[in-house]
């Protein structure tokens, strides 16, 4: 393999070229996780979901129980 000024570069050459991009993938990819991390951060936990199921259904038989009162009321 030649560099650009037509010399030859060594096999330790290239092997520090070669890790210097490994490196630069690894700074990447540890930013990226990062931000990863971060969004999941701001994710509900399963115990968040069970609560808001728990209040959405009592909403729901609230719900239910006014379009009752309400057709019996002769409204709907």
């Amino acid at each position: 393999m030649l560099k650009k000024n037509g010399e030859k570069i060594t096999i330790d050459q290239l092997a520090i070229i070669i890790n210097k991009g490994f490196d630069g993938q690894m700074e990447y990819m540890k930013k990226e996780f990062e931000v990863i991390n971060k969004r999941f951060d701001q994710v509900a936990t399963k115990d968040q979901f069970k609560s808001l199921d728990t209040r959405l259904n009592v909403v729901e038989k609230d719900v239910k129980e006014i379009k009752t009162v309400l057709t019996d009321a002769h409204v709907l």
